[in-house]
């Protein structure tokens, strides 16, 4: 008896000792998101008077190099941009940074983020500012964010005055805030997995959904988002995530009324889809962009679809990095990518290690990850040819869809498929500020824009990979470093 017993305690020792190393192995995360910029150090002048020497501007508008520029930023513009020789004015009275024929590339424009980490953490308070300040630490100037992804559209607006009043580093923010969808549609079955909150304890409310009826009144929802400041309206025209089992959707009547109405207060509608049907449905109800690419099938018989998204200006959205999501997530490669590591979190690091949980999640998505990525590359190249206008957009915070890095990636996805490196760039910089009406300002290198800008150390018009050689970031004519 006693050796049994002295078995017994051995035995469950030994599953205690199993059990405590596999909790710490795999599911303990003892890092926090820490912040590496702080505003107040970021922020300390205007950075009134820095002349940039000897530099190598892209100009996107015409794809050439203009070589050995000197730019003059004052107010956080680009006050005077010149050739030769430098007047001892100019030098003696601003710091001088020899940029030493570095090329300069507008800030990247991300039309598709999400405040959240990358990994594989619910929403958290601290998540959205480390999801900003690795946009601005990455060159991404200008975000829009569509939905919050765990949080209201109260909070997306207080974030938006933050950045404006420099009390966080992060680029400037465009949003849609809360999220449309029908009565027990996409997202609402994933809430509890993305937030660890039981299913009968959600409010959507605070989730940033919104679900869409016959009763709903539309001009209520659109007003309010006018106060708070936001700039579109994102709906969810998805019957089923790229092929998985059928969901409720909003009907084709709701959407021509969502278009309609939200085109009075000028709020352009993201359309969600992954679906042939629904892509069909959202163009002809007259959404503004659509945002994903089909992933249940090969396009067919689309030569009228993409011709009226040309006519009517509607715009694409790629999203490619979700075509590589669930490879990057059960593989947890991109942790090897010494460009990842430059700015990432240890939090989001520690939970993409998580060998249990991406197994899980990857199975439970009901998806066959290699499909999904042959299908949308492959109507990626459609949507291509057939010459519809594309703008970049990474749809960062999701699994391993890291803010900021997703936005390089996303170049060199598209460029893979065929895009132009030039093409590639004018998605990300000026395609989406003349979209966003902001061209005067943001897109391009030109005197009188916004000083923001990747200091790059090789041309990204001969490697699109170039972008991720990162020498320095300006931000609205602030170095962020």
């Amino acid at each position: 008896m006693n050796s049994f017993l002295k078995t017994l305690s051995i035995s469950i020792g030994i599953l205690l000792i199993i059990g405590t190393s596999g909790y710490f192995a795999w599911f303990y995360n003892p890092y926090v998101h820490t912040l590496k910029l702080d505003p107040a150090n970021v922020y300390t002048s205007q950075n009134d008077g820095t002349l940039i020497t000897n530099a190598n501007i892209i100009n996107i508008e015409t794809g050439e190099v203009q070589e050995n520029h000197h730019l003059l930023v004052r107010s956080g513009i680009f006050d005077r941009i010149f050739e030769g020789s430098i007047p001892d004015s100019l030098s003696k009275l601003h710091t001088v940074v020899d940029a030493e024929n570095r090329y300069l590339l507008p800030g990247l424009i991300d039309m598709h983020a999400h405040l959240n980490s990358g990994g594989l953490i619910p929403p958290e308070p601290s998540t959205c500012l480390i999801a900003l300040e690795q946009f601005a630490q990455y060159g991404v100037s200008t975000i829009f964010t569509l939905g919050g992804h765990g949080f209201d559209q109260q909070i997306t607006a207080d974030l938006i005055s933050q950045q404006e009043d420099h009390e966080l580093v992060g680029p400037q923010i465009f949003a849609t805030g809360d999220i449309l969808t029908s009565p027990g549609g996409y997202p609402i079955p994933m809430v509890p997995m993305m937030t660890g909150i039981p299913a009968e304890e959600i409010v959507l409310s605070e989730q940033g959904i919104i679900t869409v009826t016959d009763a709903t009144e539309l001009n209520a929802l659109f007003s309010r988002k006018k106060e708070l400041g936001l700039n579109g309206v994102k709906v969810m025209v998805e019957s089923g995530l790229a092929g998985s089992s059928e969901e409720p959707r909003i009907s084709n009547e709701q959407l021509r009324n969502i278009t309609r109405t939200a085109s009075e207060y000028d709020l352009p509608v993201f359309a969600h889809v992954s679906r042939q049907d629904d892509l069909w449905d959202a163009v002809n109800s007259g959404v503004d962009v659509i945002v994903h690419t089909v992933g249940d099938q090969l396009l067919t018989d689309a030569g009228a679809i993409f011709e009226k998204m040309k006519t009517d200006s509607v715009y694409y959205t790629p999203t490619l990095s979700i075509a590589y999501m669930y490879q990057y997530t059960a593989s947890a490669e991109i942790l090897d990518d010494p460009f990842l590591q430059r700015f990432s979190s240890e939090r989001t690091d520690r939970s993409l290690e998580n060998w249990p949980i991406r197994q899980m999640m990857v199975k439970s998505s009901g998806i066959d990850p290699e499909t999904m990525n042959a299908v949308m590359l492959q109507n990626f190249k459609k949507f291509l040819e057939a010459g519809v206008p594309i703008l970049m957009g990474s749809d960062a915070g999701n699994p391993s869809v890291i803010p900021g890095y997703s936005a390089h990636n996303e170049l060199k996805f598209m460029a893979e498929q065929g895009m132009s490196n030039i093409n590639v760039l004018r998605s990300a910089t000026i395609e989406p500020a003349k979209f966003l009406g902001i061209e005067a300002s943001h897109g391009s290198i030109e005197e009188g824009k916004t000083a923001s800008f990747l200091l790059l150390d090789d041309n990204p018009l001969e490697d699109i990979t170039n972008s991720r050689r990162i020498n320095r970031v300006m931000l609205e004519g602030y170095w962020i470093e």
